[in-house]
């Protein structure tokens, strides 16, 4: 056996070969043919055209072709839904499994598992259950749809925001959208979610994104951040932050209906699984405890609209001048 790491190959003597490939670029599937097996580990991250690209790069004469799919089912919204529940194709075999048929697995990492099920329903319904999506009851954001439109020609009568939420460990997210103010709609047409970004990334990513000369809201605690893009050329501002923003931001986004393109499926994937938290005792839900694994993406959105919510508390009157 050689290992190539190079282009990414493991060679056998018997002339058979492993290949190792991003999937974030189509172009990189062109060259590949004759292949006799295709695994695409954590399919939920490609979208539907690569997965249609690699089973074209099937043809050949080898015999027992197959492509497989391996993930968690985080979300009804996604595409594979559609691919395995509603319209799955003729050759198609469905594998449920969860981590009761793997036995491999350490007495402590099952117990981890387990607690899921008290510290965050939700997660436990994907992760040990291999259920779709979470429990709508718990969810914190319900006003929301998956829809295609044209945000060219909605951009002529609606207002540009983009706001975002930047991380390291936790994916650094920038979002694209437009404010329909007089009907209370959100329209999110466009994405960036990337774990481990460099700022300079980030940036690229703006750039790309068309975004250079629109306001893009920042987390107000990283000062010396927006400072860099500023001098980058970048129309960064910090978001509006204050007692009790993170609910103002939250109950901003649960009054406006936010309407997302298919195409930004990180979104979809948090709106479908942020959720409160549970009590441990009372099994409730907790009013202003959200799971945070979900929230990256509905951040950058929020932070995008912090001068709207901010503006928009309610005045406490003196009981004199009320006259009571």
């Amino acid at each position: 056996m050689k290992i190539n790491e190079s282009d990414y190959r493991i060679l056998f003597p018997n002339g058979s070969e492993i290949l190792f490939s991003g999937l974030d670029e189509e172009t990189k599937l062109l060259s590949l043919n004759n292949i006799s097996s295709i695994w695409v580990e954590e399919a939920y991250e490609c979208n539907r055209d690569i997965v249609e690209q690699l089973n074209l790069r099937m043809r050949g004469n080898s015999k027992g072709q197959q492509i497989i799919l391996s993930w968690n089912p985080i979300s009804s919204q996604h595409w594979l839904y559609d691919f395995v529940e509603v319209n799955p194709p003729e050759s198609f075999i469905v594998h449920r499994s969860t981590y009761r048929d793997n036995k491999f697995l350490s007495k402590e990492y099952v117990a981890s598992l387990e607690e899921l099920r008290v510290r965050n329903p939700q997660k436990a319904r994907v992760f040990c259950d291999g259920e779709w999506g979470v429990n709508a009851d718990g969810l914190v954001i319900k006003n929301w749809k998956v829809e295609d439109f044209d945000e060219m020609e909605l951009a002529k009568k609606l207002e540009h925001r983009a706001g975002s939420d930047l991380g390291w460990i936790d994916p650094t997210t920038v979002v694209d959208s437009l404010y329909d103010k007089e009907n209370h709609i959100i329209y999110v047409f466009n994405e960036f979610y990337s774990s481990g970004c460099q700022l300079d990334e980030v940036f690229n990513a703006i750039v790309d994104m068309k975004l250079t000369k629109t306001p893009i809201y920042f987390d107000s605690a990283e000062p010396r951040t927006i400072d860099f893009f500023k001098k980058k050329g970048l129309n960064a501002k910090p978001c509006v932050k204050g007692q009790n923003s993170v609910e103002a931001r939250i109950m901003f986004l649960q009054n406006n209906l936010i309407i997302v393109k298919p195409s930004c499926q990180n979104m979809i994937m948090e709106l479908s699984n942020f959720s409160y938290e549970k009590d441990k005792k009372t099994g409730k839900y907790i009013e202003g405890k959200y799971t945070h694994e979900y929230s990256h993406a509905i951040d950058g959105l929020g932070y995008a609209y912090s001068d709207i919510y901010t503006n928009n508390k309610m005045t406490t009157l003196s009981k004199r001048v009320l006259g009571i």
